[in-house]
């Protein structure tokens, strides 16, 4: 079964499936797509995109049973 976790979402962390709360919407992240500088541009379900720095440091909710996917 799988149990929501509140976690850090860093540009190195952040996945697939991850829901970030973004201007008191929750947004699904639908892909990633790596930046220059180790950033990463995170391509959220409605169409909308956020662009994670090196060290941009979030809080959001992850499935606890889930693998890893890049």
């Amino acid at each position: 079964m799988s149990v929501p976790e509140v976690v850090e979402i860093t540009a190195e962390t952040v996945l697939v499936g991850d829901v970030i709360q973004v201007g008191g919407r929750a947004l699904v992240v639908a892909d990633l797509v790596l930046t220059t500088r180790g950033g990463r541009r995170l391509e959220f379900a409605t169409g909308e995109a956020l662009t994670l720095h090196a060290r941009s440091r979030l809080t959001g909710t992850r499935l606890s049973n889930r693998g890893r996917t890049r």
